[in-house]
């Protein structure tokens, strides 16, 4: 017989046309696949009887479940700001725990993924969307129980949805939408503007183009690959990796880690791909890993890039440059001080950890992180104990960061877990 909690779950994906998933209190999911979930399979028997009294009730958002979103707003004031600005938006789905609320929406036409609102430096509320689950039923791991005011999500475009002023979207790659992801400004009438899923540019298409019209000149290089380029390049791939594999272990596990499986290589956009790549890895990893993992780019790729590796690695030295300046640039005076009385290698694990804090992830609320002795000596070329000491004996004991639950060491047949922690430094 199914638990309660199982047919509550039920109960919640019918109502909503939702994926719905198990989660511990902590909002640790119970199903590590939940991301492949669909409707139909969220319901089977097998994910039912996953659910018992310790069990909350998740909805996964977005895509998943239809355009199913909600904003989440920490703070009151924030809250009250977007309900007075969005006067008919009161009367749809509101849960809310410990504090603040989740308000829920339909989307239509086109929204972003996952991210943040922020206002200023400061974060203002999260768009919970495709990428992230949200605790819609059971308890608090405070103790107080998720309430609900029953109602049903509104539907709505993006247009239709007003933020003050001074909150915007934080762009990331997270977009569904070609469509500038800052909403209308506060002086926008309520609902007047229109939902379109096109995108913002001016679009002709062979349906509706003049067939008089002449012929643009000045197009694209092409980036069609030929199965024999692509072979050869597979074949490079392969022969690369295995020897960056024999000579340098830990350059490998971070170029698969953070460049493989991020960034495709294609014909005429080496230059594109450092200008992603090179603000990316600053966040990610040590500056002497930066260069060695953008020339290893291009050495597997290098049958379809035209430029030299020697004017590849000189364009990547000015960006590291440039983007070493204006990081620094845009960090408040307390915190550059604060910088400043740190070791070059904590000051490197403070940036790495202070993105982690500011991305919205799927598993951990904001301003937590999770980051294990063996992940952060990976991405700083340092032992494991000398990360532990960096993270425990330094960042942890000056109250830079916070542990919240200590992880466990990997053993034999099993598997470690890494150690959450609270970003304590503010503003973000």
């Amino acid at each position: 017989m199914l638990h309660p909690n199982a047919l509550k779950a039920h109960g919640i994906a019918e109502a909503l046309g939702a994926v719905v998933i198990p989660v511990y209190r902590s909002k640790k999911p119970k199903y590590r696949y939940w991301r492949g979930l669909d409707y139909a399979k969220c319901l089977t028997k097998d994910l039912l009887e996953l659910y018992d009294d310790e069990t909350n009730i998740a909805v996964v958002q977005g895509e998943p479940s239809s355009g199913l979103i909600s904003i989440d707003f920490d703070e009151a004031k924030a809250l009250k700001e977007f309900l007075a600005l969005n006067p008919a938006l009161k009367d749809t789905l509101t849960t809310a725990a410990a504090r603040g609320a989740n308000l829920w929406f339909k989307m239509r036409g086109n929204y972003p993924k996952l991210t943040l609102l922020k206002c200023g430096r400061s974060i203002w509320a999260e768009w919970r969307s495709t990428g992230a689950f949200t605790v819609i039923h059971g308890i608090h791991q405070e103790g107080m129980p998720y309430t609900s005011n029953e109602k049903k999500p509104i539907s709505i475009c993006l247009e239709g949805i007003v933020l003050p002023e001074d909150v915007n979207f934080k762009t990331s790659k997270g977009r569904t939408s070609s469509e500038q992801l800052n909403a209308a400004p506060a002086t926008t009438p309520l609902h007047t503007a229109l939902c379109t899923s096109a995108h913002l540019h001016n679009i002709t298409t062979s349906k509706d183009s003049d067939s008089n019209a002449p012929t643009n000149v000045d197009e694209e290089p092409s980036t069609l690959l030929s199965p024999a380029l692509i072979l050869s390049q597979l074949k490079t791939r392969e022969e690369a990796l295995d020897a960056l594999k024999k000579d340098n272990p830990t350059l490998h596990k971070l170029y698969l880690k953070f460049v493989d499986r991020t960034f495709t290589a294609m014909p005429h956009q080496r230059n594109a791909f450092l200008n992603e790549a090179v603000p990316f890895l600053y966040r990610a990893a040590a500056p002497t890993l930066i260069m060695p993992l953008v020339e290893f780019f291009y050495i597997v790729h290098r049958t379809i890039f035209n430029d030299s590796l020697s004017q590849h690695m000189k364009e990547a030295k000015a960006l590291l440059k440039g983007v070493s300046e204006t990081y620094w640039d845009a960090l408040p005076p307390d915190e550059q001080k604060l910088l400043q009385a740190l070791t070059e290698p904590e000051q490197i694990a403070y940036r790495i950890l202070r993105d982690l804090t500011e991305r919205v992830t799927d598993d951990s609320p904001h301003g937590l992180f999770f980051m294990s002795d063996d992940e952060l000596g990976l991405r700083l070329a340092i032992k494991s104990m000398e990360a532990h000491r960096i993270l425990k004996a330094r960042l942890a004991k000056l109250g830079i960061i916070e542990v919240v639950l200590n992880g466990i060491r990997r053993g034999k047949g099993q598997p470690g877990i890494a150690t959450t922690y609270r970003w304590n430094v503010a503003p973000l």
